[in-house]
């Protein structure tokens, strides 16, 4: 059985095209990022489930939760933010996001965060009475690559957690 070790998964956590802000601008947000275990538990008749943090290695089959929080240091009210993570190498998206509301949507990109909607579309080339077509179908789930919300507003101070689920390959 293969095992990953969690820094691995983790560190692709880490977006490569964000730039460190200037010296002399003051962070304007601040994000906290964590990846957790989940172990479904029975408890008498029902299923719960525990977030187990700090673990070294998973296997494949394994869940884990990702999260992301976002905290508002700006002083100010901030508008259209954009929070986004990829999916961590080794792993597929296995659904669990936190939901569109009336603040925030959240969106999801199948082309390594290109380009972003509520249902990712793919083209497919198939075949009909003799003749190529190609068509724009939905991705499947497991082919997401990354996960945005994209908040109308976050209120100064204002700390904000969103979550998805990855399945470890």
């Amino acid at each position: 059985m293969r095992r990953l070790a969690l820094p691995f998964v983790f560190a692709s956590l880490l977006p490569a095209q964000a730039a460190p802000p200037a010296p002399s601008s003051p962070p304007r947000v601040e994000f906290t990022v964590s990846q957790d275990l989940v172990r479904r538990v029975t408890q008498g008749d029902r299923v719960a489930e525990q977030f187990v943090q700090g673990v070294k290695l998973v296997v494949p089959g394994d869940l884990l939760r990702e999260e992301v929080g976002v905290r508002n240091v700006s002083g100010g009210v901030l508008r259209d933010v954009s929070v986004g993570m990829p999916v961590p190498r080794g792993t597929f998206f296995g659904g669990g996001a936190t939901a569109t509301t009336g603040r925030w949507r959240v969106e999801y990109s199948a082309d390594d965060g290109r380009t972003y909607s509520a249902t990712p579309k793919r083209r497919v080339t198939v075949s009909e009475n003799g003749l190529s077509v190609t068509r724009e179908v939905a991705a499947p789930v497991s082919e997401y690559t990354h996960v945005r919300w994209v908040l109308s507003e976050l209120r100064a101070e204002e700390t904000l957690k969103f979550s998805y689920r990855v399945r470890v390959k």
